[in-house]
């Protein structure tokens, strides 16, 4: 995996019901590995899709990547829903479910500005200032100048 690991799955889920999650996968040619390493890099792009307006996502998610405890929960709750989702043969429990939309309530905060990434860079302009979301309201209820 390129961010978590597998110790931070195992906090959010006993390391049993995880390899049970997958165990379809020894039936395939794929292995455990090779499906929580692919359900990871689709969970991170979408946390890149949330954070990317205000936090430099390419140093973050690095070859050598910088590892904040906000963003392991937030990946390691994605990837535990969807790897127990996607054994169809039972329905996702729902304590799995809350996980799940509490991790997207976290990026949607980060994304609004309501929390802050520590030690993560923020992008920044060729002056070196960083970058403020640029929001606004045009609507003009009164109708006037």
């Amino acid at each position: 995996m390129k961010y978590i690991n597998k110790e931070d799955l195992i906090s959010i889920i006993q390391e049993r019901l995880m390899t049970e999650s997958v165990a379809l996968a020894t039936e395939s040619t794929l292995d455990e590995n090779t499906i929580l390493d692919d359900i990871e890099l689709k969970a991170i792009d979408l946390v890149i899709s949330y954070i990317s307006g205000i936090y430099n996502h390419a140093e973050i998610f690095a070859a050598t990547p910088i590892r904040n405890g906000v963003l392991v929960q937030i990946i390691a709750s994605i990837v535990v829903y969807r790897s127990v989702k996607r054994n169809a043969a039972r329905k996702v429990p729902d304590d799995y479910v809350e996980l799940y939309k509490e991790a997207i309530k976290y990026l949607e905060n980060i994304q609004s500005g309501a929390m802050n990434l520590i030690n993560c860079p923020k992008l920044t302009t060729t002056e070196g200032t960083s970058v403020s979301p640029v929001w606004g309201n045009n609507t003009n209820k009164d109708f006037f100048i």
